[in-house]
């Protein structure tokens, strides 16, 4: 039992030592002598063999001791030699500001034979003794006066954020200004607040009609938007002339809300003729023809003018009540004789 238990444990130091060629740790510096508050370099390696995992020391700190702090660390390199071993190197650039002897501590570098082993092994580089010196001063030399320091020109890269931020501020203050200028509150000489300047809905509609007919939309293929634009203009029109919730209504309650307007029957066919076609483009997926499209517009077009002249004539404040009876008059005996030639 004795035999055997000396031979395991010379197995293991055989391979403890067959492990240890394998793998090379080094940290050296160029010189052991160094001066205080100087750079020294400090280059470490660590070799193992192809397909192992190194585990590289990140050096999270800014030291290695009391006395030697880490001033920069160069980048980790890899790189193979002649016998497919990996070696990774890196230069870390160290400082002291204690003179004398101190020691440069060991450095531990971890790595195991790939990445999903478990174990890691860690390889120490060997402790180094360094000597620090202060500079020297030649004392022969004559004392020179101390120099003030030196006032450095000033630069457009140090001046340019200071312009940017000035410019920032002055577009903030002037956008400022003229969102409260277009907020301000404005009143008339009777007291009623004025939002803004209103355009009457008669020449809105005129000019958006006109707008239509030079973008020619349906001629470019646009007929759902085209009708939908021309339906739009018409309900706003309504709703801000007469006071008809347009907007929010459907055609047929459109229809019904205007009748006691009283509009002359071929003004009201013209504009129920428009928005039925308009419908069944919108929601039916007809194909207007390029005749229904022109005289669809044509059609709103006369509407507008031929309801807005009625309304100057009998709803509006200066409307007498005898032209507006005669009106309804007129309007009554002509829708009369049409419905006698309809019977």
């Amino acid at each position: 039992m004795k035999r055997f238990i000396l031979f395991l444990m010379a197995c293991f130091a055989f391979m403890g030592g067959l492990l240890a060629q394998q793998v090379e740790v080094e940290g050296t510096v160029a010189d052991t002598k160094v001066q205080v508050g100087k750079p020294f370099t400090l280059d470490l390696s660590l070799k193992v063999p192809y397909g192992w995992f190194v585990e590289w020391n990140e050096f999270a700190q800014d030291t290695l001791s009391e006395q030697i702090d880490i001033i920069k660390r160069g980048n980790v390199e890899r790189t193979a030699d002649a016998d497919s071993n990996v070696i990774v190197k890196q230069q870390l650039t160290l400082m002291t500001f204690d003179t004398g002897q101190i020691v440069l501590p060991s450095v531990g570098l971890k790595y195991a034979k790939s990445f999903d082993d478990p174990m890691r092994l860690e390889a120490f580089t060997d402790p180094v003794t360094l000597y620090a010196t202060t500079i020297a001063v030649d004392t022969t030399l004559a004392y020179k006066p101390i120099i003030e320091p030196l006032a450095a020109p000033i630069t457009m890269k140090e001046v340019f954020p200071w312009i940017l931020a000035v410019l920032l501020a002055i577009l903030l203050g002037l956008g400022i200004w003229l969102f409260l200028k277009r907020r301000k509150t404005r009143v008339d000489e009777d007291g009623n607040v004025i939002k803004g300047p209103v355009i009457p809905p008669y020449d809105k509609a005129v000019d958006e009609l006109k707008r239509l007919r030079e973008e020619k939309m349906w001629q470019s293929g646009k007929v759902k938007e085209y009708f939908s634009s021309l339906t739009d203009i018409a309900r706003e029109y309504i709703e801000g002339q007469f006071g008809v919730n347009a907007v929010e209504m459907t055609t047929d309650d459109i229809l019904d809300e205007i009748k006691p307007l009283r509009f002359p029957k071929e003004t009201y066919n013209k504009l129920k003729n428009t928005m039925e076609v308009a419908d069944l483009v919108k929601f039916a997926k007809y194909s207007a023809s390029t005749l229904e499209s022109d005289t669809a517009l044509s059609d709103m077009t006369e509407f507008v003018n031929e309801s807005y002249a009625h309304y100057q004539k009998t709803m509006s404040p200066s409307a007498s009540p005898q032209m507006e009876q005669t009106d309804r008059e007129t309007q009554s005996s002509t829708m009369g004789k049409e419905d006698v030639k309809n019977v």
